[in-house]
């Protein structure tokens, strides 16, 4: 009798835990172990309950893995969140076995590791991941010193900015004919407030001209060396729209000048030998009429025609210039 005893007993005890170990392994909860985030942007945290199974949510529990306040909780039908935080699936209800967690706009203080707690009429689950997060440098800007007016054969300096980086990053310099010139540059990078980097090159061009480059490019790096932002600029030697056009205009407009000078001055003489020829035409045509001398016995009037045909000249000639 006390055999049989024992022996239930222990059917009972064993049957007790296999009942245990069955309602346990009925519902898991499925995760990746790590997830990237990019900085300013979402971060999906993915897990799905798995149940072999129909079952009922009765709690999910997000968390940061050494914090106390959850981050994302349903309880009794209801939801609360922190600011930030959301089930990815907008109409998440307690049949739906999709319980991932939405970062909307992923800083880097999101990063590490986050903990997700299940519970269901079927039994428990627990999953951890963890979080990294990086950002990218924006696209550069690009300025210069003197801003404008540049004149020729003159020094300028040239500014090249980018900020958002994680880690700290490099700025390369190029002029328009592919020449690498990031070693003339020099580099500054600061950490900001946001515990990220902002970078600042300056490139000085000693004597710019036209007949050198006048269009200069700076390229934004990370850490790795990959490119992660570009811009371009052109030297503004001009105060106006800044284009070569411009400048041409301009050197055209100076050698114009002289030459319209020179061209007024060589047509004042030919209309002067013009005028001068026709006088002398008219005069010849008085001495076959007229008499050369007067009955007084004094020259004619001559003189004083050749007087005024010399006055006749040089004012055209100032006219025309």
């Amino acid at each position: 009798m006390t055999s049989a005893t024992s022996l239930l007993f222990f059917a009972i005890h064993l049957a007790c835990i296999s009942t245990g170990n069955s309602s346990e392994s009925f519902v898991k909860l499925e995760c990746e172990e790590e997830y990237h985030g990019v900085y300013g942007q979402q971060s999906l945290l993915e897990c799905i309950v798995n149940a072999v199974q129909n079952v009922t949510i009765l709690t999910v529990t997000w968390k940061r893995v050494g914090g106390d306040a959850p981050l994302l909780e349903y309880h009794k039908h209801a939801n609360a969140s922190t600011l930030g935080f959301k089930f990815a699936e907008p109409s998440w209800n307690k049949n739906n076995m999709n319980v991932s967690l939405l970062l909307t706009n992923t800083k880097m203080a999101d990063k590490g590791v986050y903990e997700c707690m299940v519970r269901t009429d079927s039994g428990d689950a627990t999953a951890t991941v963890s979080l990294s997060v990086t950002a990218m440098y924006k696209s550069p800007t690009m300025s210069s010193s003197p801003e404008n007016c540049i004149k020729q054969n003159t020094g300028v300096t040239i500014f090249c900015n980018s900020t958002g980086g994680h880690q700290k990053g490099l700025i390369w310099w190029f002029d328009e004919f592919g020449t690498n010139c990031t070693g003339s540059a020099e580099l500054v990078a600061k950490k900001t407030d946001d515990t990220l980097f902002s970078l600042s090159s300056k490139l000085t061009v000693l004597k710019a001209t036209y007949s050198g480059s006048t269009n200069y490019s700076c390229t934004v790096h990370n850490t790795n060396g990959v490119q992660e932002g570009k811009a371009s600029f052109e030297i503004p030697f001009v105060c106006s729209a800044g284009s070569k056009d411009d400048f041409a205009s301009d050197s055209t407009t100076q050698w114009l000048a002289p030459v319209g000078v020179i061209g007024s001055l060589v047509i004042g003489l030919l209309a002067a030998l013009l005028i001068f020829k026709r006088r002398s035409v008219q005069r010849a045509r008085r001495q076959s009429t007229f008499p050369l001398m007067s009955h007084s016995g004094h020259p004619t009037d001559r003189h004083h025609d050749d007087e005024a045909e010399g006055n006749a000249i040089l004012t055209v000639c100032c006219i025309y210039i």
